[in-house]
């Protein structure tokens, strides 16, 4: 009996002690720690942001990356807590920061025209920058001989990519050959054959002639072109819905 009345006699001056040392000790520290309110460094670099925290007396905190189309790569565009809030001295800031605008793979846009290129970069949010002319090319007029960017680099979206386009004589030494008549698959051959190239195609039923046989061609046959001229062409497909199809 009286080594219980010990132990808890024990138990109550270890509490007592405990309370003591809370009290005097830990609550003066908890409570009489100064108070700052977070300054804004969103936009900031984050060099200047983690200085501005640190005069504070706050400790900025690496918090990640992420894209941005807004605020430059290297700058920040977060922080928790936010700014104006009122913390303890010390406290943590988290600061996020950007990677830049999202970055897209440049298309091949050569031998192209400027109508097909706008149409292509637009699908990756790319823009045609500046047109230049080019005279001293074999490419057939108006297609697409060189652009600043090389296919493949990676840009972030809204980059404007310049082209040269070329203004040299239509007239080449390559002989257009007879495509109508034949099937597609024929056609696509010789023309691949000729060193030419598939330009638009459309589609459109004919009770004349089976499906997928070229019926119109353009340029002619017989024509003169350089290489990589396109051909356009009409090919026979059944009706669908009344209205011709266009690739």
């Amino acid at each position: 009996m009286v080594m219980k009345i010990k132990k808890v006699l024990l138990y109550l001056v270890i509490l007592i002690v405990l309370i003591v040392l809370f009290d005097k000790v830990l609550m003066p520290y908890i409570v009489g720690r100064e108070e700052v309110r977070v300054p804004n460094v969103v936009g900031m670099t984050y060099e200047q942001g983690k200085l501005i925290l640190e005069q504070n007396n706050l400790e900025p905190t690496f918090g990640g990356e992420r894209y941005d189309s807004k605020y430059p790569k290297g700058t920040i565009i977060l922080q928790r807590p936010t700014a104006n809030k009122t913390v303890k001295v010390g406290r943590r800031i988290y600061l996020i920061i950007s990677s830049g605008n999202v970055k897209v793979e440049v298309p091949n846009i050569r031998y192209k025209s400027v109508e097909e290129a706008n149409i292509i970069l637009s699908r990756s949010d790319l823009a045609i920058g500046q047109i230049f002319e080019d005279t001293l090319t074999d490419v057939p007029k108006g297609l697409i001989t060189s652009q600043s960017i090389n296919p493949g680099e990676m840009v972030e979206k809204g980059t404007s990519i310049n082209i040269w386009v070329s203004s040299a004589s239509s007239t080449g030494n390559i002989e257009v050959p007879d495509l109508v008549g034949r099937s597609f698959s024929d056609v696509q051959q010789i023309i691949k054959s000729k060193n030419l190239r598939v330009g638009k195609v459309v589609y459109q039923p004919s009770i004349e002639y089976l499906p997928n046989t070229v019926i119109y061609q353009y340029p002619a046959s017989g024509s003169y072109v350089q290489e990589l001229t396109p051909i356009d062409l009409i090919v026979v497909k059944e009706k669908i819905s009344g209205k011709e199809i266009i690739e």
